[in-house]
């Protein structure tokens, strides 16, 4: 018998075996504890982030914020949970909130003029600015901790803002009979080669005035007039930016 042919295979077979072991401990290594989250129409309390995760990571994270309604307020095993509509978020139908909001003993609950309030003056309806996470969780709804939750005033205004700036008109151009100021910022630079920083638009609401208070008209922006304007809050992204212009301020010495 040749011993040749019989030792071959047995080599291969060894070899196989081998590496069929190597690929089943690599798998069973392969394994981590991360877990996704998925929503089934209750929220999952055991996987929730909690005060501990704090690694030097999050620390150095800061807190989101976000301005919301309260539309629920919910209880997991002891724990106050508020279910949040978002104003500048939102998940889709079907699901109960945008986030929900962990409230934990370190959770400071305020109005917006600064005293302390108990977590019973909030309710649904409730308009909120809150600073939360910045850990949350990947289910859908997402979950996180409050960090802080400032009641808001009904007459405070939460949506965007105008943009405050100030510069040096450049010259004024007629766009559609409407007067445009192209304006040199001081904060601002796009680089050369363009004719101005931003397009300031403005519109039959544009109010104009001096430093003082007094009512002024188009024809007191001419080149190289300091102003003060608020513009936008919409703003194109062309280069320069173009955006109306809500109100002017002639800067006097």
């Amino acid at each position: 018998m040749n011993t040749k042919n019989i030792s071959l295979p047995l080599i291969i077979l060894v070899i196989l075996s081998t590496i069929a072991a190597g690929a089943i401990i690599l798998s069973a290594s392969g394994n981590t504890n991360e877990e996704i989250l998925i929503d089934n129409g209750e929220p999952d309390a055991d996987n929730a982030p909690t005060d501990n995760d704090n690694t030097d990571e999050n620390n150095m994270l800061q807190p989101i914020k976000t301005v919301a309604t309260i539309v629920g307020i919910d209880s997991w095993d002891g724990t106050k949970v508020l279910l949040l509509d978002e104003d500048e978020s939102e998940i889709g139908e079907g699901y109960p909130c945008d986030l929900y909001l962990i409230i934990g003993n370190k959770t400071t609950i305020t109005g917006s003029n600064g005293n302390e309030l108990a977590f019973d003056d909030l309710s649904e309806g409730t308009r909120i600015e809150a600073q939360y996470g910045p850990m949350t969780t990947r289910s859908l709804p997402p979950q996180s901790n409050a960090v802080s939750i400032i009641v808001l005033d009904e007459n405070v205004p939460t949506g965007p803002q105008p943009v405050k700036t100030t510069g040096t008109i450049l010259g004024t151009e007629v766009w559609s009979e409407n007067t445009v100021l192209l304006l040199d910022q001081d904060d601002s630079e796009i680089g050369e080669g363009y004719p101005c920083d931003i397009f300031l638009m403005t519109g039959q609401e544009t109010i104009i005035t001096d430093s003082n208070g007094n009512e002024l008209t188009i024809e007191d922006l001419t080149k190289g007039t300091r102003v003060e304007a608020y513009y936008g809050p919409m703003v194109t992204m062309s280069l320069p930016p173009q955006s109306g212009i809500l109100k002017i301020v002639v800067i006097t010495e």
